[in-house]
């Protein structure tokens, strides 16, 4: 029976990291805590994030591997840190603005010292979802949607 405990107490601890991601969010602010939660240390990865996403973007995101058939799709960087290679510090989730079942909110941090401002649109599925992200900067910007939905490269 011991052996059987130390079994479960294992296979839990184990699934433990993603257990957070299928829950539903009520607050727009626990939401993306929980999507940046993946990208704070211990962590080398985040987990997959498909459960924190809109149907609408999670089926861009399908439909973008996809199309790349095992090659580079559309994103060649990490939309939600704004680069390819991240360390996160001073997150800071901004107060969301709410408005028929959707919620627009800013998030800023620094990505290896390099100040960063992403606004989010979040959208009521089951919870809040993240249904775009957007990068505004004086020599490059970005919509999340807009990428997803060109023709590949």
């Amino acid at each position: 029976m011991s052996r059987l405990l130390a079994v479960l107490s294992v296979l839990l601890a184990v699934a433990a990291p993603t257990v957070g991601l299928a829950q539903s969010y009520d607050d727009p602010g626990a939401l993306l805590e929980a999507l940046y939660a993946g990208y704070m240390p211990p962590n080398e990865f985040p987990p997959d994030q498909s459960s924190l996403q809109s149907e609408r973007l999670r089926g861009l995101f399908e439909k973008d591997q996809q199309d790349a058939k095992g090659e580079i799709g559309r994103i060649d960087f990490d939309p939600f840190v704004n680069g390819q290679d991240y360390q996160i510090t001073d997150l800071a989730i901004g107060e969301p603005y709410l408005a028929a079942g959707k919620a627009v909110v800013a998030v800023t941090f620094a990505n290896m010292g390099t100040p960063q401002e992403l606004g989010y649109l979040l959208v009521k599925e089951d919870g809040w979802k993240v249904d775009d992200v957007w990068y505004t900067g004086d020599d490059f910007s970005y919509d999340l949607l807009d990428i997803l939905q060109q023709p590949l490269p």
